[in-house]
């Protein structure tokens, strides 16, 4: 018995060290990978962290789309945000890594949508464990934040497939292009919407969420980092649960802001679907309402506690 479970503790050493001189041979810049961690340095200061979903993680993802972002802004980023509806969980356990890491920030700024507080599976079973290396600190985050048997063995599993030996760097062609003049119809606004909350709008899930939300403002209180949200134009309209979403968050307080720009670029050019910028709106979007808002303008779709 003895025996067998040395056996078993000297093979998952080697595994495990194996895994680890694989993972230094792996650096990629935002716009290289999906993985947040083989991206994120140690020991260095932006002036600004993103976190979000799929709509803030395309200001990174596409090298040109990042590159505009800081131009416009004037300030470094490090984007956070998660493709496929990266929850307001996972977004609380990246942005407790960065710390962790000795980086620094000016500010975090969480694009937020009303759909992470209302599913479960952007929350515990988004598929960020097949992008992550395998790291002892980030897998014993997830075991003590209750995440489930399923999750923790992909997590541990993928990273022992040909796909993760074997990956290189993975750039993405960025987004010139734009919908249709005639794709906002009402019926591809419901599918859509339809799509972002599978599991309907459930009151209980968002209060669930609510609690998580509120350990990222205590993470960032902590750090001594003022935070900002801020809600993404899309063409969609006020999705299910905007304005119970707002009141939440307007509680911070004014140390970082709330903004609501959901329905501030309604140009379909500035879009290549109904709810992610392309080139051209993230230039617009940087330039005209973020930028503005960093630098101080107070009335570019700002909320207040009971506005």
């Amino acid at each position: 018995m003895a025996k067998g479970i040395a056996f078993l503790a000297l093979n998952a050493a080697l595994a495990w060290a194996v895994l680890a001189l694989h993972e230094r041979t792996l650096s990629y810049a935002p716009w290289e990978t999906d993985s947040i961690l083989l991206a994120m340095p140690e020991e260095a200061n932006h002036d600004l962290v993103f976190l979000g979903t799929s709509r803030a993680y395309l200001f990174s993802r596409f090298r040109e789309h990042h590159e505009v972002t800081e131009a416009a802004l004037g300030r470094t980023v490090f984007n956070m945000a998660l493709p496929q509806g990266g929850g307001i969980k996972p977004a609380r356990f990246y942005l407790e890594t960065y710390f962790e890491g000795g980086n620094r920030a000016g500010r975090v700024v969480y694009f937020l949508d009303p759909f992470v507080f209302h599913s479960r599976g952007a929350n515990e079973d988004h598929k960020f464990v097949y992008f992550e290396p395998l790291r002892l600190q980030f897998l014993a985050k997830m075991i003590g934040n209750g995440y489930n048997h399923r999750q923790l063995v992909s997590y541990i599993r993928s990273k022992f497939s040909r796909a993760w030996l074997l990956q290189g760097p993975e750039p993405l062609v960025h987004h010139t292009a734009h919908m249709d003049a005639d794709g906002q119809t009402a019926e591809r606004v419901a599918l859509r919407i339809e799509t972002l909350f599978p599991e309907g709008y459930q009151p209980e899930t968002a209060r669930r969420y609510a609690a998580e939300f509120w350990r990222i403002v205590d993470v960032c209180r902590e750090n001594g980092v003022p935070l900002t949200v801020a809600v993404l134009p899309t063409l969609l309209g006020p999705e299910p649960g905007h304005g119970e979403m707002l009141e939440l968050v307007a509680e911070i307080g004014p140390e970082g802001g709330v903004y609501d720009w959901h329905g501030a670029i309604g140009d379909y050019r500035r879009y290549y679907n109904l709810d992610h910028l392309n080139l051209g709106g993230v230039e617009l979007f940087m330039r005209e309402f973020l930028r503005p808002a960093l630098d101080g303008a107070e009335d570019l779709g700002r909320v207040t506690v009971g506005g």
